[in-house]
C-alpha cells in the first residue's frame, strides 16, 4: 500500500543517491502495464522492475505478514498520510507481502537489508545512502 509513497521519496531524493554513486532500482509486484502506469503517473526515472510472482521476495528472504503487520492500528496512521501526500492506492497485489530494502554491490553482495515489521515501516533513506560511506 505504501510503495507509491517511498518511490516518491525516492524520486525526489534520486540526486543524493546518484551522488553517492548508489544506482536505485525498485521491484514490485505489479505487471508490466500496471507498473508502466505507476511510472508514468509519478515521473519516475529509476528502474522499476515487475516481480508479480514475488521471486525477489522469497530470494531475499523477506516474508509475508502478519494481519497485524498489514492492518493494525500502526498502519491506519501511515494511511492517513500517505493519502495526503498522495502516495497511497488501492492495492493490486498481495497485501500481506511485507517489502524490504536491499543493497547489493556489482559482485552480487547484499551489504544492507531492512525487511518491514509493518506495511508502513520504510528504511529511512539516510540510512540507504550511509551504506556507500
Amino acid at each position: 500500500m505504501f510503495c507509491r509513497e517511498q518511490m516518491v521519496d525516492l524520486q525526489k531524493q534520486l540526486n543524493r543517491f546518484e551522488k553517492a554513486q548508489i544506482k536505485p532500482v525498485a521491484v514490485v509486484m505489479a505487471t508490466p502495464d500496471q507498473a508502466l502506469e505507476l511510472v508514468e503517473k509519478h515521473h519516475l526515472t529509476f528502474p522499476v522492475l515487475c516481480d508479480p510472482e514475488q521471486k525477489a521476495y522469497q530470494a531475499f528472504g523477506i516474508s509475508k505478514g502478519r494481519p497485524w503487520q498489514y492492518l493494525g492500528p500502526r498502519i491506519w496512521l501511515a494511511g492517513l498520510r500517505a493519502l495526503l501526500r498522495g502516495g497511497i492506492g488501492k492495492p493490486s497485489y498481495d497485501v500481506t507481502q511485507m517489502h524490504g530494502t536491499v543493497v547489493v554491490d556489482t559482485t552480487g553482495s547484499v551489504l544492507f537489508k531492512h525487511v518491514g515489521q509493518h506495511s508502513a515501516d520504510y528504511t529511512p533513506i539516510e540510512k540507504v545512502l550511509s551504506v556507500a560511506k
